[in-house]
């Protein structure tokens, strides 16, 4: 397993695209600091959403969670799930002993490796651009905490804020692995992951319409099942010092991962035998 582990990746860095991806990093971070310089001009440094140095790497990553790194997980899954095996390159993997099981099983290892390493190199690259453009008091005030947050504080703030970020984006692999794996084309793969996003982003909103009729806690839960949201919002809530939603979203997530893999195991079985 080892071995396919390191071929798998491997193949993934000879594609141009991860490349691409990561030299995306710094234009990603640069758009997200232009956008937090401009938001500054009409905040008030009391506010937590007021960026300094040490919050950018959480407020950075924030505006682009939901959107860019869900594509880029998107894009990852298609490339090496439904591209390969459409074009008959996992059916050479399958001649060298290896069930299509496994080597699904590796790829989503792989896909999860390349997300982490993603992650680290945009939590570097940001602290670097928050240090260039931003102002660094020695304390500044931090999401649902009622007193201001040390430069040390912050940055245990952001690695904790990053960890449940990971969770969230292999969560959201988890659905899209699948939907790679029943899909017959790159481009269906590409069109149902985005179609469940929408979904995603619609549902919680049409939820807040039925608010007066719901008891408020079932509309918050309601809220927060959605993997965005949970992105959107949800993560600050999570690492609030009194969070009472932070078991539901872990949760939620936890339900995501499970449910995905064992119908992608399901899947994978059958496929399989077709193989055999």
């Amino acid at each position: 397993m080892s071995k396919l582990l390191a071929s798998e990746w491997e193949r993934l860095w000879k594609r141009k695209v991860t490349w691409l991806m990561f030299a995306a990093i710094p234009i990603m971070v640069y758009a997200a600091a232009k956008y937090c310089l401009h938001q500054n001009n009409n905040l008030s440094p009391d506010l937590p959403q007021f960026t300094v140095a040490g919050n950018f790497p959480v407020l950075g990553l924030a505006e682009m969670l939901m959107t860019a790194f869900n594509f880029v997980v998107l894009v990852i899954a298609a490339m090496i799930v439904t591209e390969e095996y459409r074009s008959g390159q996992l059916r050479m993997v399958l001649i060298r002993a290896h069930s299509f099981q496994q080597i699904i099983i590796a790829k989503y290892i792989v896909l999860a490796g390349f997300i982490f390493l993603y992650l680290v190199a945009y939590f570097i690259s940001c602290y670097g651009m928050g240090y260039a453009l931003f102002s660094n008091p020695e304390t500044y005030p931090q999401f649902h905490y009622q007193d201001h947050v040390t430069l040390g504080e912050g940055f245990i703030y952001n690695l904790k804020f990053y960890g449940l970020a990971f969770l969230t984006l292999v969560a959201m692999s988890s659905v899209v692995f699948f939907i790679a794996i029943v899909s017959h084309t790159t481009t269906t793969t590409l069109g149902i992951g985005i179609g469940f996003l929408l979904i995603s982003f619609l549902y919680p909103n049409i939820i807040q319409l039925f608010q007066q009729f719901l008891n408020n806690e079932v509309v918050i839960k309601l809220f927060f099942t959605s993997i965005p949201m949970i992105q959107w919002e949800g993560l600050t809530l999570m690492l609030a010092k009194s969070s009472s939603l932070y078991g539901w979203m872990l949760l939620v997530l936890s339900c995501y991962i499970l449910l995905f893999h064992l119908l992608i195991i399901l899947v994978t079985r059958r496929k399989s035998d077709i193989f055999i």
